[in-house]
Protein backbone atom coordinates (compact mmCIF):
# COMPACT_ATOMS: atom_id res chain seq x y z
CA UNK A 1 0.00 0.00 0.00
CA UNK A 2 1.15 3.52 -0.80
CA UNK A 3 -0.06 6.68 0.94
CA UNK A 4 -0.01 10.22 -0.44
CA UNK A 5 -1.08 12.91 2.01
CA UNK A 6 -1.82 16.59 1.75
CA UNK A 7 -2.07 16.88 -2.05
CA UNK A 8 -3.43 20.20 -3.29
CA UNK A 9 -6.46 19.88 -5.58
CA UNK A 10 -7.41 23.56 -5.82
CA UNK A 11 -6.65 27.10 -4.73
CA UNK A 12 -9.11 29.81 -3.71
CA UNK A 13 -9.06 33.28 -2.27
CA UNK A 14 -11.55 34.22 0.45
CA UNK A 15 -15.13 34.27 -0.86
CA UNK A 16 -13.99 33.28 -4.36
CA UNK A 17 -14.61 30.10 -6.33
CA UNK A 18 -11.93 27.39 -6.33
CA UNK A 19 -9.48 27.00 -9.22
CA UNK A 20 -8.39 23.48 -10.16
CA UNK A 21 -4.75 22.63 -9.43
CA UNK A 22 -2.47 20.49 -11.54
CA UNK A 23 -1.27 16.98 -10.71
CA UNK A 24 1.15 16.54 -7.83
CA UNK A 25 2.04 13.02 -6.73
CA UNK A 26 3.84 14.22 -3.60
CA UNK A 27 1.99 16.16 -0.95
CA UNK A 28 3.61 18.59 1.43
CA UNK A 29 4.98 17.28 4.72
CA UNK A 30 2.94 18.76 7.57
CA UNK A 31 3.32 18.46 11.34
CA UNK A 32 -0.42 18.59 12.03
CA UNK A 33 -3.52 17.77 9.94
CA UNK A 34 -4.62 20.78 7.93
CA UNK A 35 -8.21 21.96 8.37
CA UNK A 36 -10.33 24.93 7.46
CA UNK A 37 -10.52 27.49 10.27
CA UNK A 38 -13.06 26.25 12.82
CA UNK A 39 -14.24 26.41 16.42
CA UNK A 40 -14.01 23.52 18.88
CA UNK A 41 -15.95 20.36 18.03
CA UNK A 42 -19.23 20.06 19.95
CA UNK A 43 -19.17 16.26 19.96
CA UNK A 44 -15.72 15.90 21.46
CA UNK A 45 -17.27 14.23 24.53
CA UNK A 46 -18.30 11.32 22.29
CA UNK A 47 -15.33 11.01 19.92
CA UNK A 48 -12.51 11.22 22.40
CA UNK A 49 -9.34 13.25 22.09
CA UNK A 50 -8.60 14.61 18.64
CA UNK A 51 -5.17 15.64 17.42
CA UNK A 52 -4.23 19.33 17.17
CA UNK A 53 -5.10 20.85 13.79
CA UNK A 54 -3.33 23.39 11.63
CA UNK A 55 -6.16 25.83 10.92
CA UNK A 56 -6.07 27.86 7.72
CA UNK A 57 -8.32 29.27 5.02
CA UNK A 58 -5.99 27.55 2.53
CA UNK A 59 -7.46 24.08 3.04
CA UNK A 60 -7.96 22.58 -0.44
CA UNK A 61 -6.12 19.30 0.08
CA UNK A 62 -6.82 15.59 -0.27
CA UNK A 63 -5.12 12.37 0.84
CA UNK A 64 -4.89 9.07 -1.05
CA UNK A 65 -4.40 5.45 0.03
CA UNK A 66 -3.80 3.03 -2.85
CA UNK A 67 -2.89 -0.68 -3.05
CA UNK A 68 -0.48 0.24 -5.88
CA UNK A 69 -0.02 3.05 -8.37
CA UNK A 70 0.25 0.40 -11.08
CA UNK A 71 -3.30 -0.98 -10.67
CA UNK A 72 -6.80 -0.19 -11.88
CA UNK A 73 -8.77 -0.27 -8.64
CA UNK A 74 -12.21 1.02 -7.67
CA UNK A 75 -12.12 4.41 -5.93
CA UNK A 76 -13.92 5.74 -2.86
CA UNK A 77 -14.00 9.54 -2.42
CA UNK A 78 -14.96 10.46 1.15
CA UNK A 79 -16.52 13.73 2.36
CA UNK A 80 -16.21 14.21 6.12
CA UNK A 81 -19.01 15.47 8.33
CA UNK A 82 -19.08 18.02 11.13
CA UNK A 83 -22.26 20.07 10.55
CA UNK A 84 -20.40 22.06 7.87
CA UNK A 85 -18.44 23.83 10.61
CA UNK A 86 -15.86 21.28 11.81
CA UNK A 87 -13.57 18.47 10.74
CA UNK A 88 -10.99 17.70 8.06
CA UNK A 89 -10.29 14.79 5.75
CA UNK A 90 -6.74 14.67 7.11
CA UNK A 91 -7.48 13.67 10.70
CA UNK A 92 -6.81 10.16 12.04
CA UNK A 93 -10.54 9.46 12.35
CA UNK A 94 -10.67 9.19 8.53
CA UNK A 95 -7.48 7.21 7.96
CA UNK A 96 -8.31 5.00 4.98
CA UNK A 97 -5.56 2.38 5.37
CA UNK A 98 -7.68 -0.56 6.53
CA UNK A 99 -10.45 0.13 4.02
CA UNK A 100 -7.82 0.30 1.29
CA UNK A 101 -6.25 -3.01 2.36
CA UNK A 102 -9.43 -4.99 2.89
CA UNK A 103 -11.22 -3.62 -0.16
CA UNK A 104 -8.23 -3.57 -2.49
CA UNK A 105 -9.39 -0.11 -3.48
CA UNK A 106 -8.17 3.48 -3.64
CA UNK A 107 -9.46 5.67 -0.80
CA UNK A 108 -9.48 9.46 -1.13
CA UNK A 109 -10.42 11.85 1.70
CA UNK A 110 -10.94 15.54 1.00
CA UNK A 111 -11.00 18.78 2.96
CA UNK A 112 -13.01 21.85 2.00
CA UNK A 113 -14.05 25.28 3.26
CA UNK A 114 -16.31 25.19 6.30
CA UNK A 115 -18.61 27.53 8.19
CA UNK A 116 -18.68 31.14 7.07
CA UNK A 117 -15.60 30.53 4.91
CA UNK A 118 -17.48 28.05 2.75
CA UNK A 119 -21.20 28.67 3.32
CA UNK A 120 -21.74 32.32 4.16
CA UNK A 121 -24.39 33.49 1.70
CA UNK A 122 -23.80 36.87 0.08
CA UNK A 123 -26.41 37.19 -2.65
CA UNK A 124 -25.28 40.67 -3.66
CA UNK A 125 -21.76 39.47 -4.54
CA UNK A 126 -22.80 36.08 -5.87
CA UNK A 127 -21.10 34.18 -3.04
CA UNK A 128 -23.00 30.91 -2.60
CA UNK A 129 -22.15 27.30 -1.75
CA UNK A 130 -18.38 27.69 -1.99
CA UNK A 131 -17.77 24.64 0.18
CA UNK A 132 -19.93 22.57 -2.17
CA UNK A 133 -17.98 23.94 -5.13
CA UNK A 134 -14.76 22.91 -3.37
CA UNK A 135 -16.09 19.35 -3.11
CA UNK A 136 -16.98 19.32 -6.80
CA UNK A 137 -13.51 20.60 -7.67
CA UNK A 138 -11.96 17.78 -5.63
CA UNK A 139 -14.08 15.29 -7.59
CA UNK A 140 -12.91 16.81 -10.87
CA UNK A 141 -9.31 16.50 -9.71
CA UNK A 142 -9.83 12.86 -8.76
CA UNK A 143 -11.54 12.07 -12.05
CA UNK A 144 -8.67 13.62 -14.01
CA UNK A 145 -5.75 12.30 -11.98
CA UNK A 146 -6.64 9.18 -10.00
CA UNK A 147 -5.36 6.80 -12.71
CA UNK A 148 -1.84 7.97 -11.80
CA UNK A 149 -2.47 6.52 -8.33
CA UNK A 150 -3.86 3.18 -9.55
CA UNK A 151 -7.52 4.19 -9.49
CA UNK A 152 -10.09 3.54 -12.19
CA UNK A 153 -11.71 6.89 -13.08
CA UNK A 154 -14.77 5.01 -14.35
CA UNK A 155 -15.37 3.29 -11.00
CA UNK A 156 -15.60 6.14 -8.51
CA UNK A 157 -18.00 6.01 -5.55
CA UNK A 158 -18.77 9.24 -3.69
CA UNK A 159 -19.57 8.84 0.01
CA UNK A 160 -20.04 10.98 3.07
CA UNK A 161 -21.34 11.01 6.63
CA UNK A 162 -23.65 13.52 8.33
CA UNK A 163 -22.93 16.89 6.66
CA UNK A 164 -20.76 14.89 4.28
CA UNK A 165 -23.74 12.72 3.36
CA UNK A 166 -25.86 15.85 3.08
CA UNK A 167 -23.20 17.14 0.67
CA UNK A 168 -23.41 13.97 -1.43
CA UNK A 169 -27.18 14.42 -1.78
CA UNK A 170 -26.67 18.08 -2.72
CA UNK A 171 -24.15 17.06 -5.38
CA UNK A 172 -26.53 14.44 -6.78
CA UNK A 173 -29.11 17.15 -7.40
CA UNK A 174 -26.78 19.81 -8.79
CA UNK A 175 -23.98 18.12 -10.72
CA UNK A 176 -24.47 17.03 -14.34
CA UNK A 177 -20.89 15.83 -14.88
CA UNK A 178 -20.09 12.07 -14.93
CA UNK A 179 -17.68 12.36 -12.00
CA UNK A 180 -18.76 9.19 -10.17
CA UNK A 181 -21.03 6.20 -10.68
CA UNK A 182 -22.21 5.24 -7.18
CA UNK A 183 -22.97 7.10 -3.96
CA UNK A 184 -23.25 6.35 -0.24
CA UNK A 185 -25.15 8.72 2.06
CA UNK A 186 -24.65 8.01 5.77
CA UNK A 187 -26.65 9.57 8.63
CA UNK A 188 -27.53 12.71 6.69
CA UNK A 189 -30.19 15.08 8.08
CA UNK A 190 -31.87 15.40 4.68
CA UNK A 191 -34.76 17.54 5.91
CA UNK A 192 -32.40 20.31 6.95
CA UNK A 193 -32.04 22.84 4.16
CA UNK A 194 -31.15 26.51 4.23
CA UNK A 195 -33.29 28.81 2.08
CA UNK A 196 -32.09 32.03 0.50
CA UNK A 197 -34.01 33.88 3.20
CA UNK A 198 -32.18 31.86 5.87
CA UNK A 199 -28.89 32.67 4.18
CA UNK A 200 -29.59 36.38 3.99
CA UNK A 201 -30.69 36.48 7.64
CA UNK A 202 -27.55 34.70 8.82
CA UNK A 203 -25.41 37.00 6.66
CA UNK A 204 -26.88 40.10 8.34
CA UNK A 205 -26.44 38.54 11.78
CA UNK A 206 -22.83 37.72 10.96
CA UNK A 207 -22.07 41.29 9.85
CA UNK A 208 -23.64 42.65 13.04
CA UNK A 209 -21.62 40.26 15.18
CA UNK A 210 -18.40 41.06 13.31
CA UNK A 211 -18.82 44.81 13.65
CA UNK A 212 -16.68 45.67 10.65
CA UNK A 213 -16.60 45.07 6.84
CA UNK A 214 -15.90 41.54 5.61
CA UNK A 215 -12.66 42.52 3.86
CA UNK A 216 -11.22 43.80 7.15
CA UNK A 217 -11.87 40.65 9.18
CA UNK A 218 -9.10 38.28 10.19
CA UNK A 219 -9.76 34.53 10.25
CA UNK A 220 -10.00 34.60 14.05
CA UNK A 221 -12.47 37.49 13.96
CA UNK A 222 -14.62 35.60 11.46
CA UNK A 223 -14.64 32.56 13.74
CA UNK A 224 -15.57 34.68 16.75
CA UNK A 225 -18.47 36.26 14.85
CA UNK A 226 -19.56 32.83 13.63
CA UNK A 227 -19.50 31.52 17.20
CA UNK A 228 -21.70 34.42 18.33
CA UNK A 229 -24.24 33.83 15.56
CA UNK A 230 -24.40 30.06 16.08
CA UNK A 231 -24.87 30.47 19.82
CA UNK A 232 -28.23 32.10 19.12
CA UNK A 233 -29.63 29.49 16.74
CA UNK A 234 -31.48 26.28 17.57
CA UNK A 235 -30.69 24.67 14.23
CA UNK A 236 -28.39 21.65 14.21
CA UNK A 237 -26.96 22.82 10.88
CA UNK A 238 -27.51 26.56 10.24
CA UNK A 239 -24.65 26.74 7.72
CA UNK A 240 -24.67 24.60 4.59
CA UNK A 241 -25.70 24.55 0.92
CA UNK A 242 -28.42 27.01 0.00
CA UNK A 243 -31.60 25.35 -1.24
CA UNK A 244 -30.34 21.89 -2.20
CA UNK A 245 -33.09 20.01 -4.04
CA UNK A 246 -33.31 16.56 -2.44
CA UNK A 247 -36.61 15.73 -4.15
CA UNK A 248 -35.89 17.06 -7.63
CA UNK A 249 -34.60 15.01 -10.53
CA UNK A 250 -31.13 13.54 -10.12
CA UNK A 251 -28.76 15.23 -12.55
CA UNK A 252 -25.79 12.83 -12.42
CA UNK A 253 -26.36 10.82 -15.59
CA UNK A 254 -23.66 8.26 -14.77
CA UNK A 255 -25.28 7.30 -11.45
CA UNK A 256 -25.81 3.53 -11.11
CA UNK A 257 -27.03 3.10 -7.54
CA UNK A 258 -27.16 4.71 -4.11
CA UNK A 259 -26.87 3.40 -0.55
CA UNK A 260 -28.65 5.41 2.17
CA UNK A 261 -27.98 4.51 5.81
CA UNK A 262 -28.60 5.72 9.34
CA UNK A 263 -27.94 4.51 12.88
CA UNK A 264 -30.74 3.20 15.08
CA UNK A 265 -29.86 5.77 17.78
CA UNK A 266 -28.42 8.42 15.47
CA UNK A 267 -29.78 11.37 17.43
CA UNK A 268 -28.38 10.31 20.82
CA UNK A 269 -25.41 12.74 20.89
CA UNK A 270 -27.62 15.66 19.88
CA UNK A 271 -30.19 14.82 22.53
CA UNK A 272 -27.34 14.68 25.05
CA UNK A 273 -26.21 18.15 23.97
CA UNK A 274 -29.73 19.60 24.01
CA UNK A 275 -30.47 18.24 27.49
CA UNK A 276 -26.92 18.83 28.77
CA UNK A 277 -26.64 15.12 29.57
CA UNK A 278 -23.24 14.50 27.97
CA UNK A 279 -21.80 13.02 31.16
CA UNK A 280 -24.92 11.21 32.45
CA UNK A 281 -26.83 10.08 29.40
CA UNK A 282 -29.18 7.11 29.17
CA UNK A 283 -32.28 7.62 31.32
CA UNK A 284 -35.81 6.93 30.04
CA UNK A 285 -36.35 10.49 28.80
CA UNK A 286 -33.04 10.39 26.91
CA UNK A 287 -34.02 7.13 25.19
CA UNK A 288 -37.52 8.29 24.25
CA UNK A 289 -36.19 11.59 22.89
CA UNK A 290 -33.50 9.74 20.94
CA UNK A 291 -36.04 7.38 19.38
CA UNK A 292 -38.32 10.12 18.09
CA UNK A 293 -35.52 12.50 17.07
CA UNK A 294 -33.75 9.75 15.15
CA UNK A 295 -36.93 8.85 13.30
CA UNK A 296 -37.68 12.48 12.44
CA UNK A 297 -34.21 13.72 11.54
CA UNK A 298 -32.55 10.64 10.05
CA UNK A 299 -34.74 7.56 9.53
CA UNK A 300 -37.87 8.92 7.84
CA UNK A 301 -35.97 11.34 5.55
CA UNK A 302 -33.60 8.54 4.49
CA UNK A 303 -36.51 6.30 3.53
CA UNK A 304 -38.29 9.11 1.69
CA UNK A 305 -35.13 10.05 -0.19
CA UNK A 306 -34.49 6.46 -1.26
CA UNK A 307 -38.10 6.18 -2.40
CA UNK A 308 -37.69 9.34 -4.50
CA UNK A 309 -34.54 7.94 -6.10
CA UNK A 310 -36.24 4.64 -6.93
CA UNK A 311 -39.13 6.55 -8.50
CA UNK A 312 -36.61 8.19 -10.84
CA UNK A 313 -35.16 4.85 -11.85
CA UNK A 314 -32.07 5.08 -9.63
CA UNK A 315 -31.75 1.89 -7.51
CA UNK A 316 -31.45 2.92 -3.87
CA UNK A 317 -30.89 0.66 -0.86
CA UNK A 318 -31.64 1.68 2.72
CA UNK A 319 -29.99 0.22 5.81
CA UNK A 320 -30.42 0.96 9.48
CA UNK A 321 -27.33 -0.01 11.47
CA UNK A 322 -28.31 -1.25 14.91
CA UNK A 323 -25.19 -2.53 16.72
CA UNK A 324 -25.16 -1.14 20.26
CA UNK A 325 -21.75 -1.47 21.95
CA UNK A 326 -21.87 -2.96 25.42
CA UNK A 327 -21.42 -0.35 28.11
CA UNK A 328 -22.21 2.63 25.90
CA UNK A 329 -25.34 4.59 26.89
CA UNK A 330 -25.39 6.18 23.42
CA UNK A 331 -26.26 2.94 21.62
CA UNK A 332 -26.04 2.81 17.83
CA UNK A 333 -25.29 6.52 17.69
CA UNK A 334 -24.12 9.13 15.22
CA UNK A 335 -20.47 8.52 14.22
CA UNK A 336 -20.40 4.91 15.45
CA UNK A 337 -20.02 3.38 11.99
CA UNK A 338 -17.04 5.65 11.31
CA UNK A 339 -15.17 3.92 14.13
CA UNK A 340 -15.62 0.68 12.16
CA UNK A 341 -14.99 1.93 8.62
CA UNK A 342 -12.03 4.28 9.15
CA UNK A 343 -9.14 4.83 11.51
CA UNK A 344 -7.49 2.36 13.85
CA UNK A 345 -8.13 0.80 17.24
CA UNK A 346 -5.54 3.22 18.63
CA UNK A 347 -7.71 6.13 17.47
CA UNK A 348 -11.03 4.81 18.75
CA UNK A 349 -10.12 2.80 21.87
CA UNK A 350 -11.69 4.22 25.01
CA UNK A 351 -14.18 6.54 23.31
CA UNK A 352 -17.56 6.81 25.00
CA UNK A 353 -19.46 5.60 21.97
CA UNK A 354 -17.55 2.27 21.94
CA UNK A 355 -18.19 1.69 25.65
CA UNK A 356 -16.62 -1.60 26.77
CA UNK A 357 -16.00 -2.95 23.27
CA UNK A 358 -12.90 -5.14 23.14
CA UNK A 359 -10.32 -5.01 20.38
CA UNK A 360 -11.42 -8.43 19.13
CA UNK A 361 -15.05 -7.37 18.79
CA UNK A 362 -14.12 -4.04 17.21
CA UNK A 363 -11.91 -5.78 14.67
CA UNK A 364 -14.60 -8.37 13.84
CA UNK A 365 -17.38 -5.81 13.41
CA UNK A 366 -15.07 -3.49 11.47
CA UNK A 367 -14.28 -6.22 8.96
CA UNK A 368 -17.98 -7.06 8.61
CA UNK A 369 -19.10 -3.49 7.98
CA UNK A 370 -16.22 -2.70 5.66
CA UNK A 371 -17.09 -5.85 3.70
CA UNK A 372 -20.65 -4.56 3.17
CA UNK A 373 -19.42 -1.18 1.92
CA UNK A 374 -16.75 -2.84 -0.26
CA UNK A 375 -19.36 -5.09 -1.86
CA UNK A 376 -21.43 -2.02 -2.77
CA UNK A 377 -18.44 -0.05 -4.10
CA UNK A 378 -17.02 -2.82 -6.30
Amino acid sequence: MEVFRHIRYATAKRFEEPVLSGLSTVGAIVDKPTACCQNALRLGFLLGDTEPLSLTEDCHFLSIWTPSCEGNYPVLVWIHGGAYIAGTGEEAAYDGAELCRQGNMVVVTISYRLGVFGYLYNEEKGVVNLGLKDQLMALRWVKANIARFGGDPERITLAGHSAGGHSVAAILSSCNEPLFRRAIIQSAPLRMRSSRQDGNTLFRQFLNAAGKPLEELTSDEMLEAQKTVLSHTKSMMPLGPIEPDFTGKITVGSLEKVLVTWQKDDAAPFVALALKHQQHFGNAIDKIATHFATKKVFGAPAKQYAKALNAQGVPAEVRCLDWRPQGSPFGACHFLELALLFGSWKRWEGTKMLGQTSYAEWEDRSKQLRAEWISFIE
